[in-house]
């Protein structure tokens, strides 16, 4: 008894958490094609709703290979958009005229501006000491400046930084901090994670960063010598943040607090934790897509493939009868669950995540289908409905559960060795399996318990007479 209610709880749980995930309104999206128009919460692909396609030139120093910079910026700009959850993004080399490009399409975005905060035109990021803040239409000066050399590189030490958000807004920065024994400045390559998250202290959200050992002390020394006053973090000329220093951190993480929203401390977050680009980018072109394949193409796949499903769900009707429906009862849930994890996660469904999904409704009519030959098997040796159901899970537990963990596996390897639309399809496998083996082993088994008298073992064993109270 106790085991079921558990199993009750964790049922209506998981549902509530998918259904708030389908209607909160949790995006301004608005999908008009197919069935997708009921789940505006989840961002469609580049294939099937556009997005927007930027292209960057650069200059490579001589003597620098340049196969090399450009897989070294591919690399940072992927790592970007994976980290923005635009894992559908496409970052691409582009060859014309003997000049190498990068070119950067963006799934479900629209807002150019948006992209190009999360790219990045120059992708230098450094962290500096804020001397005063003007406001200002126009670029102030500095009348007296001068400059500092580190690691052979001739640094301004003070100049004006604009707020990313607010033109008008100038901070003027010290570049370099002058504590200790010799000057030094923190830069991104000494920041090894940045993650947001909810302010569990109070009010709004924080960016919580780690910096390696050489960025701990250095960033521990400016601490020390700053408190009460504020650090600019700045990439690409324009500060993205800068917050004021309450106390010395010395453990190699500090935590900004502060943020009004998620998406601005996630966007943040996302600009620490890229790094640097080892080039300076200068936007060639920008233009927003429409989708990859005609519109009439995509509703022709999706109605397929729901046409699929009601004929499955009509055959395991036909040849299971109510453990049959209870089949169909699983596989609405489990797509259900499916859609509310996409909408709460902000995944971005594509083709290749769609056929995922697909891939997860046989997951799930599969795993119901050897659960119930087994169930059936117990009532051909007489067993009462309910001991037959509690023993046919029971022995198939084993089986359902290696047959799962192995398909989540193989999404991880592709999802962790992969990227693009590979990698999206990987999140939707492992997200649709996770969901077929709860809904199997719980949800499944929660219902045949409670419905076990509507089972007939007469239809399997000849002869057999059936009490009332479901035993023989």
């Amino acid at each position: 008894m106790r085991n079921r209610r558990i199993r009750i709880l964790f049922t209506i749980i998981v549902f509530v958490f998918a259904l708030l995930g389908l209607i909160l309104p949790l995006s301004g999206n608005v999908n008009d094609i197919s069935i997708l128009r009921f789940f505006p919460n989840i961002n469609l692909g580049l294939d099937i709703q556009g997005g927007v396609l930027l292209e960057y030139s650069f200059d490579v120093p001589e003597g620098v290979n340049t196969s090399e910079v450009v897989d070294n910026v591919i690399t940072v700009l992927r790592r970007r958009m994976d980290n923005a959850g635009y894992t559908e993004a496409i970052v691409s080399e582009v060859v014309s005229g003997g000049e190498s490009r990068v070119r950067v399409e963006i799934p479900g975005i629209s807002d150019t501006q948006r992209a190009e905060e999360l790219i990045g035109s120059k992708g230098k990021l450094y962290f500096a000491e804020v001397l005063e803040v003007v406001e200002s239409t126009t670029t102030p000066e500095i009348t007296r400046n001068r400059t500092i050399q580190i690691n052979g590189e001739e640094i301004e030490m003070y100049s004006y930084v604009k707020d990313s958000n607010n033109p008008n807004l100038w901070y003027r920065v010290k570049n370099v901090f002058e504590f200790g024994d010799a000057p030094f400045q923190i830069t991104g390559l000494d920041v090894t994670d940045s993650v947001a998250s909810l302010n569990s202290q109070g009010a709004g959200f924080v960016v919580n960063l780690n910096f390696n050992n050489e960025g701990r002390q250095k960033f521990e020394l400016a601490t020390a010598n700053l408190i009460n006053q504020r650090i600019a973090i700045i990439l690409d000329d324009e500060v993205i943040i800068a917050p004021v220093v309450r106390e010395r951190i010395s453990q190699g993480r500090a935590e900004i607090s502060g943020i009004e929203s998620m998406e601005e401390a996630q966007n943040i977050a996302v600009l620490i934790k890229s790094g640097n680009l080892p080039v300076d980018l200068v936007k060639f072109q920008e233009r927003t897509l429409g989708p990859t394949l005609g519109r009439d193409i995509v509703t022709t796949i999706i109605n397929a493939g729901i046409i699929g499903l009601i004929i499955v769900m009509i055959y395991m009707i036909i040849v299971y009868r109510w453990m049959g429906i209870i089949a169909d009862i699983a596989l609405i849930y489990n797509s259900l669950l499916l859609m509310g994890v996409l909408s709460w996660t902000g995944a971005i469904l594509t083709l290749p995540g769609i056929a995922g999904i697909i891939l997860t409704f046989g997951t799930t009519v599969d795993g119901n289908i050897i659960i119930y030959e087994r169930i059936k098997e117990e009532l051909r040796i007489g067993r009462p409905p309910l001991t037959a159901v509690k023993f046919g899970f029971n022995k198939v537990f084993s089986t359902i559960f290696d047959a799962n963990i192995t398909t989540i596996l193989a999404g991880l390897v592709l999802f962790f060795l992969t990227s693009g639309s590979i990698r999206g399809f990987a999140v939707t496998l492992i997200i649709g399996v996770l969901g077929a083996m709860f809904t199997n082993l719980v949800v499944s088994r929660l219902l045949l318990e409670s419905t076990s008298h509507f089972l007939k073992p007469e239809k399997y064993v000849k002869g057999i007479v059936v009490e009332k109270g479901g035993t023989k």
